[in-house]
């Protein structure tokens, strides 16, 4: 091989090597970029219903900063969006314990979850699983 054509080989390796390590530092850049800051959320409007003979669905709300800030540590360690909430998170089942909850935030927008238990057992827990069990534990308070 002549020794031009070893030079342009050495160059389009050369080409080629930056531009991978260039579209990684992209992709990496933007798959790591943190999400927004959520607007503190001031109200938390929650209701349960199951099809089960007597099961209260009465609607419930809460200002109570405690109250929200449990519900939040869940959104934050199962990392949900709850302006958009993926419905396949939910387990898939008929006659489960379905949890309807609007969020209201201090912008006054407003987000609605709805999130389907069936009482699948995992053992570090999910959202659903999570959520389902403190709305279930408020409700009881609530109604108690």
């Amino acid at each position: 091989m002549q020794p031009q054509s070893r030079l342009q080989l050495r160059l389009i390796a050369v080409v080629a090597a930056v531009v991978t390590v260039a579209l990684v530092v992209l992709i990496v850049t933007l798959n790591s970029g943190s999400r927004p800051e959520l607007t503190p959320i001031t109200s938390i409007q929650y209701s349960q219903s199951k099809a089960v003979e007597g099961f209260s669905a009465s609607s419930h709300e809460t200002t109570d900063a405690a109250r929200i800030a449990t519900f939040s540590a869940i959104v934050t360690k199962y990392s949900i969006d709850v302006t958009n909430f993926d419905q396949t998170l939910n387990d898939v089942c008929t006659g489960g314990l379905a949890t309807v909850i609007t969020l209201r935030f201090a912008d006054s927008k407003s987000a609605k979850l709805r999130v389907y238990d069936c009482g699948r057992t995992v053992p570090r827990g999910t959202f659903v699983s999570d959520a389902s069990a403190l709305f279930t534990r408020w409700r009881a308070e609530d109604d108690g």
